[in-house]
């Protein structure tokens, strides 16, 4: 049995695993069986030697995502998941891959090869397709009839009432002996298997994507021109003017984010004052879209100046110099931001947008890290967009480690914020995971409700994500089982 035999018969399994696991079923436990299954096909198809470190990388953060969403079941745990996945995929077909969007990029352009890897080489599938096309002659001389035979049954089954009976009473004979439970959902979730499992395993590789990989440098490299005769080069004129251009602009710039840095040092990191809810929450917003704002404008003017010859301009020490300032500046107005952030959850406690704010500060760091090295070392575009898509890719599996519904709950359960308990937000807001924890700690929850919350307004609010739970509980089998709906059905055994 040759290798493209035994491939085909694991994506055939596959597929059939696939509709097992997740037909009418949620994301769980049939989750890591699955990516268990597609890493077990790896070690048959492909040689240890042939992977890349990315692809080794890619896949363990595939299996890490997977146990996540056993153990969490989070929404962000899902999506990294799926994303985790693409990316593995891409990795592992084409070894020589670095770029990250290019890993998840290979994967869709994957689903193209299917059809061929289905039926065979072209030749084949110029055969199958023969076949198909003498199929259809014979099917038209069957079908028409069967037409035809149709409408004219439907006209005699609405006008003759003993026709109808007689022909109902056969249907319920033929039904009763011969029941198929297969509906076109059902067919259609098949075929969709089909293509994610065809894509993880069948060998396939995008030469054009390698291509387009390879055309890419780290590195810039300063592009010499031929000097026909012995004046002064209008491209020299050229590099210059745009020098004395960028040292303007980014002298402008330093001295307006130095204003807006000094304001923010001045009223946000030594005299701040208490605000209302409202004005606090435009307050961190404000300062979020403004740091936004002003790191995709550094990313801009910082790309576009350094992105050729004026790396290697002989005079540009000024220009680096206010560059490094203007980074500098960016990573304290982004200092300010965290400040503003963290004043907001002293105030009113955690938020999924909070927590959102503290992971963005994270990578805009790393991005600010790797603008300086760009200057620096004469790097490239590519390099910027290559390294900050793989930090934020390792940053967001980092965070898809934490339960954030729970984590959320305790932490404004148990923290002595100077607001009163939001516990619209706890109860509304934030997933019904976070249920067994709102009756674990019903005691503190009740001494830091808002005015006009009793024991009996929460009691109320938890009824109705018990319910939530109560509902769900048989609609899915063992398939879907995960840890964090385990959780909340063990509290609900013992309240």
């Amino acid at each position: 049995m040759n290798q493209q035999k035994i491939t085909t018969g694991f994506v055939l399994i596959g597929t059939i695993l696939f509709h097992t696991f997740f037909w009418k079923e949620k994301m769980g436990i049939n989750v890591l069986i699955f990516t268990t299954y597609i890493l077990g096909t790896y070690f048959f198809i492909f040689n240890k030697k042939e992977l890349s470190k990315e692809a080794v990388f890619t896949s363990i953060c595939t299996l890490l995502m997977a146990t996540m969403v056993l153990v969490n079941n989070s929404i962000l745990s899902m999506v990294m998941f799926c994303i985790s996945f693409m990316s593995m995929v891409g990795f592992i077909h084409q070894k020589e891959l670095k770029f990250f969007f290019y890993g998840a990029f290979q994967s869709l352009l994957h689903l193209e090869t299917i059809p061929k890897n289905l039926f065979g080489k072209k030749d084949e599938l110029e055969y199958t397709m023969g076949n198909w096309k003498r199929g259809l002659v014979y099917a038209r001389i069957t079908i028409l009839p069967l037409i035809v035979l149709g409408v004219f049954y439907s006209l005699y089954y609405s006008a003759n009432p003993k026709f109808a009976n007689l022909s109902d009473q056969t249907w319920n004979i033929f039904f009763k002996y011969f029941h198929w439970n297969i509906s076109f959902e059902s067919i259609l979730f098949y075929l969709f298997g089909l293509l994610i499992v065809g894509a993880a395993i069948w060998k396939t590789a995008i030469p054009h994507l390698t291509r387009l990989n390879n055309s890419h440098s780290e590195t810039l490299f300063r592009k010499r021109k031929k000097r026909e005769l012995p004046t002064l080069n209008p491209k020299m004129l050229l590099l210059k003017k745009e020098f004395q251009t960028a040292v303007l602009m980014m002298g402008m710039l330093n001295i307006l984010l130095l204003l807006v840095n000094v304001i923010d040092v001045r009223f946000v990191w030594f005299d701040f004052e208490e605000q209302p809810a409202y004005s606090l929450k435009n307050y961190v917003h404000e300062g979020t879209y403004l740091l936004i704002a002003s790191i995709m404008l550094a990313m801009s003017i910082i790309i576009y100046y350094f992105r050729g010859n004026l790396n290697f301009y002989s005079k540009n020490k000024t220009l680096q110099y206010f560059t490094y300032a203007w980074i500098f500046q960016n990573a304290i107005l982004a200092y300010s931001v965290a400040m503003r952030n963290f004043r907001y959850i002293e105030y009113h406690g955690l938020a999924y947008k909070r927590i959102g704010v503290v992971i963005f500060l994270i990578a805009v760091i790393w991005g600010l890290i790797t603008m300086f090295k760009k200057v620096q070392e004469h790097r490239s575009f590519y390099y910027l967009i290559n390294r900050n898509a793989w930090a934020v890719y390792i940053l967001l599996c980092l965070a898809s480690l934490v339960n954030w519904d729970v984590a959320i709950t305790r932490y404004n359960i148990l923290a002595e914020t100077k607001r009163p308990l939001d516990i619209e937000f706890l109860t509304q807001d934030v997933s019904d995971k976070n249920l067994f924890l709102l009756k674990k700690y019903n005691d503190e929850i009740v001494k830091k409700l808002p005015p006009g919350y009793t024991q009996a307004t929460l009691n109320k609010l938890c009824d109705k994500k018990r319910k939530r739970i109560e509902m769900k509980k048989d609609k899915y089998t063992w398939l879907s089982w995960n840890y964090a709906d385990f959780r909340n059905e063990q509290m609900l055994e013992r309240y």
